[in-house]
């Protein structure tokens, strides 16, 4: 292996291991070190140095470099390009040349601490492939990291964003560095947080705390004292309503932080002494508050709103939103073993994160259903959805929250939506619902293995903004109409194709908007297109030509090898995809196989609010005096400051 420059080694024999046994290191790996400006490295490695973790890390100059700060507060860059290149998997497989050459190719993506810090998980991403991840030990990091010429962490220097141009897509417009999610906010890591200093002003009715990063903030004390979680039962709902009448009554009259800054007591008093209450704050939780409601007192105190209110709910999601990053035919697309995932917490945020960006991924191992009936085939997708994220979105008439897709005949009868034998243009679903609520799209499986397709919406959108201008802004300006009848159920639910002479119950479904629905920042928020479900659209004469130009544009571009990336899509298991985002193809089924699939949806806040409570617990079981009684309530702006 070629030396790894800026504090990580190199070497050429022997495997490594992620994780050393009983807290110790492989001797491979330690004659690794090494070679590496002595053998001080080795000697740390050797050493089985117990204990070391990791605080902070972050990326800088666009994904290239790592930094990382340790606890015993030592801070270090590492060039990432050659941590890729050192991974203990590349090691551990023998393709340490390939690993090299290749490791130039990738900047960092995302950096994810175990809830210890003893581990790090880094994603790579190489262009516009989906990114790969890497786990590293915290003490095998701290052991090289002296070696490093960057020993300090230097603010990283401004640079033109780089451009890529696949698909002859400028890929300068999106930002290349995803929002890390190890940065200080009470989710994330935490340091600076504490409480140096507290006192009460102007009669106690405002409360000043300085915090251990030098900011310095003025909160009201009835704030302080209404948003206190024992106000709140075990339902996470206010005991009663009347305490909004009595906070504004309280004062404070001491204020003392502990010993270690991590908590402050808050001493109220209202009249007379069998009102007075002391209660006890977390300092992370008033830290992360304090630019929404504090006046700031110094320059190192940074108001976050100021003077406005917050825009609206938001989502914990909004970084990864920001920081999407189009994709085109070379998608690796991203898998994930399914009955793992059901035990894996930290698997379940991945792939949740993974749905906004890429926004598609398949998960095999998802379950075989009990038999081809149609309860009983929906029954794993079902069953695996509600355990990741919740309840599946309620049809407006069918019994099942799933629909059920045949190969054989009885699919045709149902119309032309349902014959397998029926191409399909690259669409999106939910086209003719007001709102789109499908936000992800699952399709199971069943039966039979095909391969199938799937376009990148936000690829081609912004294909179109660089190169036809005109077209994208009539696209995102000038609405369409989507629009059908259905008559494929029965008034009890069941397919009329099963219900014999059930009664029918037909329903009409209308939604006008743009193909491309923008949000007021101008990032693509929403793709909504389905040709066959295209109505009849009320377009201004003068419009007319132009629009319909354009439109026919976007319908081929889609279709196009360079923007769609095919796959494999094996029996019982499971594609599923940001049905805003990513748009698909009908799967090109083998010749004499028979086909089974099953689909279903989930909303948007569904899908956002399980992310919520996942990135909760995580926080919860990394630091326990920030439980769920100091998370919850909370607006997701606070939560991700």
């Amino acid at each position: 292996m070629a030396c790894l420059e800026s504090g990580v080694a190199c070497g050429q024999e022997g495997t490594a291991s992620a994780e050393p046994a009983q807290g110790r290191i492989p001797g491979a790996l330690a004659r690794k070190s090494s070679l590496v400006r002595g053998l001080g490295a080795a000697q740390r490695l050797a050493q089985g140095i117990r204990g070391v973790k990791i605080s902070s890390a972050e990326h800088a100059n666009e994904g290239k470099q790592l930094d990382i700060e340790f606890e015993d507060q030592t801070a270090h860059r590492f060039p990432a390009a050659c941590m890729k290149g050192f991974t203990p998997s590349d090691m551990a497989s023998g393709c340490q040349s390939k690993a090299v050459s290749d490791s130039g190719k990738f900047t960092a993506e995302t950096a994810r601490l175990s809830e210890e810090g003893s581990k790090l998980m880094l994603r790579f991403r190489r262009f516009a492939q989906n990114a790969v991840s890497e786990l590293y030990s915290a003490t095998m990091l701290h052991a090289i990291a002296p070696c490093s010429q960057l020993s300090a962490r230097p603010k990283a220097p401004s640079s033109s964003e780089s451009s890529f141009n696949r698909s002859g897509l400028n890929m300068a417009r999106i930002p290349l560095a995803r929002g890390m999610s190890t940065s200080r906010s009470i989710l994330g890591q935490t340091r600076g947080m504490k409480v140096v200093a507290a006192r009460p002003v102007n009669d106690g009715k405002q409360v000043d705390i300085e915090f251990a990063d030098g900011s310095d903030f003025r909160f009201h004390a009835e704030w302080i004292k209404d948003s206190h979680p024992n106000l709140t039962g075990n339902d996470y709902y206010r005991k009663s309503a009347k305490t909004l009448f009595e906070s504004d009554q309280y004062s404070v009259d001491t204020v003392k932080p502990s010993s270690d800054g991590s908590k402050i007591q808050v001493h109220f008093k209202n009249g007379d002494a069998s009102n007075m209450v002391t209660e006890e704050y977390v300092s992370t939780w008033l830290h992360a508050f304090a630019p929404f409601v504090g006046s700031p007192l110094n320059e190192k105190a940074k108001p976050k709103l100021n003077g406005s209110t917050l825009p609206g709910t938001g989502s914990l999601l909004e970084d990864l939103y920001r920081n999407r990053k189009p994709w085109d035919s070379s998608l690796d697309m991203p898998r994930f073993d399914g009955q793992q995932m059901l035990q894996d917490e930290s698997m379940q945020l991945e792939f949740l994160e993974r749905m906004m960006d890429p926004g598609v991924a398949v998960i095999t191992n998802v379950g075989k259903p009990r038999s081809l009936a149609h309860a009983d085939c929906g029954e794993p997708l079902e069953d695996f959805v509600s355990q990741i994220i919740g309840r599946l979105n309620q049809h407006p008439v069918r019994a099942t929250r799933f629909g059920v897709i045949h190969t054989q005949a009885r699919g045709e009868q149902a119309g032309a939506d349902y014959d397998q034998n029926n191409p399909l243009s690259m669409h999106t679903d939910h086209s003719v619902y007001h709102g789109t609520p499908g936000y992800l799209q699952f399709m199971y499986q069943a039966r039979g293995s095909v391969r199938s397709k799937v376009c990148d919406g936000l690829a081609v959108a912004e294909y179109l903004r660089q190169h036809h201008p005109e077209d994208f802004n009539l696209l995102c300006g000038v609405t369409l109409t989507h629009s059908s009848r259905n008559s494929i159920y029965a008034r009890n639910g069941a397919y009329r194709r099963d219900a014999h002479d059930a009664e029918g119950f037909s329903f009409e479904l209308v939604h006008t908007h743009p193909i491309l629905t923008l949000d007021k920042e101008g990032l693509l928020e929403k793709v909504v297109q389905s040709e066959t479900k295209r109505g009849v659209s009320a377009l201004p004469f003068d419009l007319y030509d132009r629009y319909m130009k354009a439109y026919k544009r976007w319908t081929l571009l889609v279709e196009e090898d360079r923007f769609k990336c095919n796959f494999d899509w094996p029996e019982h298991s499971m594609v599923v995809m940001n049905n805003w985002r990513v748009l698909h193809g009908r799967a090109e089924v083998p010749s004499g196989e028979e086909r089974t699939m099953v689909f279903a949806y989930v909303m948007k806040t569904i899908y956002e609010n399980r992310h919520r409570i996942l990135k909760q617990r995580q926080a919860e079981r990394r630091n326990p005096e920030v439980n769920d009684k100091w998370l919850t309530r909370l607006p997701n702006q606070v939560l991700t400051y």
